[in-house]
C-alpha cells in the first residue's frame, strides 16, 4: 500500500499534490495496517517511519516518486 503525507504549514510549497492536503513523495505501507488506516481513515506508520494517510493509487500523480528510504528498505 502506498501513502502521502500531510502538508507541513510553513514546511512545504504552496503547490497542490494528489489530494490538496497531502505531498509526496509517496511512503510504503505494511499491507494490514494500511488496509486498516484506509478503512478507518487515520494516519499509520510507513516503512520509513513517516506518519502518512493511505490513498488509492488513482490519485496519485504521474510524476510522484517512492521515498528512497522506503525503496531501499533503510
Amino acid at each position: 500500500m502506498i501513502g502521502l503525507r500531510a502538508r507541513q504549514p510553513g514546511v512545504d510549497g504552496d503547490e497542490g499534490g494528489a489530494q490538496e492536503q497531502l505531498v509526496g513523495p509517496l511512503h510504503a505501507v505494511e499491507g494490514s495496517a494500511g488496509r486498516a488506516a484506509a478503512a478507518d481513515h487515520t494516519e499509520v506508520q510507513a516503512l520509513c517511519g513517516e506518519w502518512v494517510q493511505v490513498v488509492p493509487v488513482e490519485d496519485v500523480p504521474d510524476d510522484t516518486g517512492l521515498c528512497p528510504v522506503c525503496q531501499h528498505g533503510g
